[in-house]
């Protein structure tokens, strides 16, 4: 499975997912450890977008690629997405049953994309490498 990721590179890819101590997400509640990927380049761009300043981009973004043989849930439709409070609570319960590595999810920006979110606890966590990076910069035409 290939996994997209857009970090800034004075923090790295984050794969340890201590990320989720520091805010809370649409599938996890603060103080979990967690690590959002997209299934595509393009969501990840387009997540970032929602979900930051443009005004303040940082200069240092990274577009990573990786790949992980692992296991892969699919989020069972119908299921509201709207809903933060049933898809922390879904994405909590999926964190710590440790049943599979990737939840499936759509994406809120773009329903017919893909967020993957990887549960760096789990025993196969350790499967996932990095293919390639490259630096990244938004085409100004986005902003």
């Amino acid at each position: 499975m290939q996994l997209w990721r857009l970090y800034r590179a004075a923090h790295g890819p984050g794969l340890d997912g201590v990320g989720g101590f520091h805010a809370a997400g649409r599938w996890h509640p603060l103080g979990g450890w967690v690590v959002y990927f997209g299934a595509s380049a393009a969501i990840v761009v387009l997540e970032k977008l929602a979900h930051i300043n443009p005004d303040v981009l940082p200069r240092d973004l990274v577009l990573g690629r990786f790949e992980a043989d692992v296991s892969l849930e699919e989020l069972a439709p119908p299921f509201d997405t709207h809903d933060i409070a049933k898809t922390r609570s879904y994405g909590a319960a999926f964190l710590e049953s440790q049943r599979s590595c990737v939840l499936r999810v759509p994406s809120m920006v773009l329903p017919e994309e893909f967020n993957l979110v990887f549960n760096p606890q789990h025993p196969d966590a350790g499967k996932i490498r990095s293919v390639s990076r490259r630096h990244f910069s938004f085409d100004q035409r986005l902003l």
